[in-house]
């Protein structure tokens, strides 16, 4: 594991009381948490921005982020600090990017191109049968397909019949030591351990041996947002979990690719979000997420008919410029 002080600098920065992701991406910069004197270096930095604390506040997370430090080597889990050159450049765009990135399986996937793949965990046949087409086209375009893992659109849109492909990147809500602690769903559990057999990759902002829950599966879902160069809603009612991946989507510049359904599923309970926003665009989505339109900042939304657009989203996805917007951020 390269650069732990950094690593342990930013674990036990992000555990402080009140110190949330979107601070650490303010203050972030490549020379963070360089030198050894980790505890000055964090009273120094919390001061200066008017967070104070007690001394042994900061030691006790200083020696929290040491033992997850030494559960990830044991658990051959990676820690990512926000300011490594390997972590996801789209990611670091989002308003509140993890502090640091949990990560399982093959690194190389994080640097490749990413489309998010989402959808209801109760799919209609022909949900499933479009999952499973639009997962397998841009599988074979050479993107890596994302999402949580969840049972429905999620699962079977990273299949090929029972198998796994092998460029998937599961973004967990739960610790990677799965396999030794129960911090995931059984299904979940089993498809994660599947996705490492296929060399993807697992991603998670929650340190080992803590359980996923209603609210870190909530709060996972803007990763999967912030890490997809494009995102694709196949099918969702207008309450369905799909809704929070979309909302954080919303808020960053890219293309959203919505599916039609069949003529005879389009008035179906399910396709509920994918009828409103099709009908109605950026006030269906608005209506869909919980934001108030004027504040939705995507490129594009993008009616997927059949199979015939894939490409034409593919390039909407290809053409998005990250590199301007990430010359702004300080901790470049």
């Amino acid at each position: 594991m390269k650069n732990t002080n950094k690593s342990l600098g930013y674990i036990a920065l992000s555990n402080l009381r009140g110190i949330g992701p979107a601070f650490i991406k303010k203050i972030a910069k490549i020379q963070l948490f360089e030198e050894n004197d980790l505890f000055n270096e964090i009273k120094i930095l919390t001061s200066e921005n008017k967070k104070n604390f007690e001394d042994k506040e900061i030691y006790d997370v200083i020696k929290n982020a040491e033992a997850i430090i030494k559960v990830c080597i044991h658990e051959g889990i990676e820690i990512i600090p926000l300011t490594s050159q390997i972590y996801p450049n789209q990611l670091k765009l989002i308003k509140d990017p993890p502090p640091v990135l949990y990560c399982k399986g093959n690194l190389e996937l994080l640097s490749s191109d990413i489309v998010g793949i989402i959808g209801t965990r109760e799919p209609t046949a022909t949900g499933i049968e479009i999952s499973q087409r639009v997962g397998a086209y841009y599988s074979l375009a050479n993107w890596t397909l994302c999402n949580g893992l969840a049972e429905g659109i999620d699962s079977y849109s990273i299949k090929i019949g029972n198998e796994i492909k092998g460029n998937i990147l599961g973004v967990l809500a739960g610790g990677l030591n799965f396999n030794s602690e129960k911090t995931l769903l059984k299904n979940t559990t089993k498809t994660a351990q599947l996705v490492l057999d296929n060399n993807g990759i697992l991603v998670s902002e929650t340190s080992p041996g803590i359980r996923e829950d209603t609210f870190s599966i909530v709060k996972s879902c803007r990763i999967q947002a912030g890490i997809s160069k494009g995102l694709i809603l196949i099918q969702s009612s207008m309450k369905g979990g799909s809704r929070f991946a979309t909302k954080s989507f919303c808020e960053i510049s890219r293309p959203l690719g919505i599916i039609q359904p069949i003529p005879k599923d389009f008035n179906l309970p399910s396709y509920e979000a994918n009828k409103k926003i099709i009908e109605s665009k950026e006030i269906g989505l608005a209506e869909f997420t919980g934001l108030k339109e004027k504040n939705l900042n995507l490129q594009n939304i993008f009616i997927i008919k059949s199979k015939n657009d894939f490409f034409s989203f593919e390039e909407k996805m290809r053409n998005i410029d990250l590199a301007k917007e990430l010359s702004g951020l300080s901790l470049l």
